[in-house]
């Protein structure tokens, strides 16, 4: 026992010895960051006059306009296209043109059934693709995951190539929050489809009542769904869309789902009661879907800005971190107390104005750190991650030279702040990096205080991560906060009556010191990881090291 205890303490002392040791410069440096500009930067973005930054409207053109402006102030390189800041995205809403097209279920041969799209079926509209003829078999695919490493393999020993797949939609068990969201996101279901060679996708929510499932229908009829394309019209993202192999995306309600499987000589209750129950149930169908789906399109042109500090190291200025942040919010809404424009103050003008001021930071630094740092100010984050999606599907440097991303969203700076939350990095060596960059501050780190929310994979490092690309998202912690301050309380009150809404303005909640302090440990971690050799990895058989 006493030799492994030598060793051990051997061991982590070599850990210790391998940190990087930030000059006592760079901390001196950080002590410039000015909660002032952070005031500035918000009350201009969140300025009336750019009426809630919606991509594709003059407002959110002010925006840009303004982050170039500082972009060249603080002296980043254009890193976007054609030796510009931007990148340029095209936002498409899709939706389905119900009265040209119809869905029929055509059981065992023997009967067939015209689904009514609103009632029995939910069609998605399809973004590549104006018109599609779908005739395909079915199968049946359980919960219709594909992660043997949790022990979920609905796809195990069947044959799923050129049909249709059909899933109960049942959150896994024994998993994170995180994990679990991630599971049972719709691109995430096509993901699996996709892989094991199925063309479509049709999924069962039995929690759902059948009227929040017309609500969800007529939601998706008269308002569409929205993604991000390429020039040739190709899928870059999106949280429901469909699009390369999956020719058709939908869900089905549960009276719909009852007769197939009564048709099919299956009993719905005892399968879904299976399904819960964690047993395999995955098996062939024999009917088979066919129809027509006519779908329209419009598109709207934004843009991300990404600008560059070039590194300092002849082989590691290669090699990028990523600052990111959302850049929009989402424009004008129904009047509240008189009040139409969603400003987006704390959501997400509050992170972009942090970033800034890192930006600033760097741009003024004598020596650079060795790594390149890249500046990623996304679009359409509101609209399910698209502009985060775009980026990383055509990055604007090598897409394995990114070696972490540091995104910012909604700070919510409304305390001092004492504790910080790093989501995401229990996932990867960036824990460490985040609890040297905060001792150096005098902050305290602890995990995710609202584990339940899911949080890590509803912000733009989301996309970071599917990419393989090790990603945090900082927020306040409420542990080693002061208790007086009832922060946990004070947040979700802001949540409950502000997130979203007109009154997410500049205002007397803001906390601006907390921005400052917030600016310097994120521009410390990013400092930290440019500055070491090893990139930051994975840990060793976490769910989303794609190793």
């Amino acid at each position: 026992m006493h030799k492994i205890f030598i060793i051990s303490l051997l061991l982590n002392s070599a850990n210790l010895l391998a940190q990087y040791k930030v000059p006592k410069t760079i901390l001196k440096h950080i002590e410039s960051i000015d909660s002032n500009k952070i005031k500035e930067h918000v009350t201009y973005l969140a300025d009336d006059k750019l009426l809630g930054r919606k991509p594709g409207t003059p407002g959110y053109q002010m925006a840009v306009d303004y982050v170039v402006k500082h972009f060249k102030n603080f002296g980043l390189l254009p890193a976007g296209e054609n030796n510009s800041y931007l990148q340029k995205v095209i936002l498409r809403l899709s939706k389905v043109i119900d009265k040209n097209s119809e869905i029929t279920l055509n059981y065992s041969n023997v009967k067939s059934k015209k689904l009514t799209n609103g009632e029995d079926l939910i069609i998605f509209p399809h973004p590549e693709r104006k018109s599609i003829k779908l005739d395909a078999p079915m199968v049946f695919i359980g919960a219709g995951f594909d992660s043997p490493q949790l022990g979920l393999n609905d796809y195990k020993g069947i044959d799923v190539k050129g049909k249709i797949v059909v899933i109960m939609r049942k959150s896994p068990d024994n998993v994170s929050e995180n994990v679990k969201r991630h599971l049972t996101y719709y691109s995430t279901y096509q993901d699996f489809a996709a892989k094991n060679g199925a063309i479509g996708v049709l999924i069962c929510n039995y929690a759902q009542s059948q009227a929040q499932f017309r609500i969800a229908a007529t939601s998706i009829l008269n308002e569409g769904l929205e993604a991000s394309v390429n020039e040739a019209g190709e899928r870059q993202g999106s949280s429901y869309m469909i699009g390369g192999k999956i020719q058709f995306m939908g869900r089905i309600s549960v009276p719909a789902l009852k007769e197939l499987m009564n048709f099919e000589t299956n009993d719905f209750n005892k399968v879904w009661q299976d399904l819960e129950q964690g047993k395999y149930i995955s098996m062939p169908m024999k009917s088979t879907i066919s129809g027509t789906i006519e779908n329209t399109f419009s598109d709207i042109i934004s843009y991300n800005i990404i600008g560059k500090i070039e590194g300092s190291d002849r082989k590691l200025k290669n090699e990028y971190i990523i600052h990111s942040g959302h850049l929009d919010h989402i424009g004008i809404s129904k009047p509240v107390n008189g009040d139409s424009i969603n400003n987006g103050a704390h959501d997400n003008a509050s992170g972009i104005a942090c970033s800034l001021e890192i930006a600033r930071m760097y741009g003024s630094l004598k020596v650079k750190p060795k790594r390149s740092i890249l500046f990623v100010f996304v679009t359409a984050e509101e609209m399910g991650l698209l502009g985060s999606a775009y980026f990383m599907n055509n990055p604007t440097v090598a897409k394995n030279s990114i070696v972490a991303d540091v995104n910012t969203d909604m700070p919510t700076i409304i305390a001092p702040f004492e504790s910080a939350a790093p989501l995401g990095a229990e996932h990867s060596s960036m824990q460490k990096t985040v609890e040297q960059a905060a001792g150096l501050i005098n902050l305290r780190v602890e995990p995710d205080p609202d584990p339940a929310e899911g949080r890590f994979v509803r912000s733009d490092q989301y996309n970071f991560i599917k990419s393989g690309v090790p990603a945090i998202h900082i927020k306040y912690g409420y542990k080693y906060s002061n208790p007086a301050l009832k922060l946990a309380e004070k947040v979700k009150v802001f949540r409950e009556n502000h997130y979203h809404k007109p009154s997410d303005e500049v205002n007397d909640s803001f906390v601006w010191s907390a921005g400052r302090k917030f600016s310097q440990l994120n521009f410390l971690v990013s400092y930290i990881i440019a500055q070491t050799k090893q990139r930051p990895t994975f840990l060793k058989g976490d769910f989303f090291n794609p190793l």
